[in-house]
């Protein structure tokens, strides 16, 4: 008995929750990063200009952590789209990568709603965010 209060009480603390049935209970999040990092060059006038990102999405379930995971090559490629779609002005300021970062979440939720009627991701996060004018 002794053991299996241990035993509960150091589930409790980790975070971890089970459920009668042996699955796991309570939050489930996951990050999915995208590897190997973003490098697009970006802006349309002037000397070209590169961006070094690594990129990740945070899910919280682990349905959702299979669905994206499957849709990793379509939202890489808009991501791609997006980050290469920007100008300096967005990219040389904090402001402004998060409003990018805000904008990658809306790309994101809305391709996963288009392909599998749910967005499923929670966030997006720039791990680095490198640049080079």
């Amino acid at each position: 008995m002794f053991r299996r209060w241990m035993l509960v009480v150091g589930l409790v603390f980790s975070g971890l929750v089970w459920a009668e049935d042996g699955a796991p209970a309570g939050p489930q999040v996951q990050y999915i990063y995208f590897e190997p990092a973003f490098v697009v060059n970006y802006g349309s006038t002037g000397r070209m200009k590169y961006l070094r990102t690594d990129v990740a999405l945070k899910v919280s379930s682990v349905e959702a952590a299979e669905k994206v995971s499957y849709h990793k090559p379509y939202l890489r490629n808009n991501l791609v789209m997006l980050l290469s779609a920007q100008e300096p002005e967005i990219m040389n300021s904090s402001q402004g990568r998060e409003e990018l970062r805000g904008t990658a979440l809306e790309e994101v939720k809305a391709l996963m709603t288009e392909l599998e009627g749910m967005p499923y991701i929670d966030d997006v996060y720039f791990n680095n965010f490198v640049v080079q004018n």
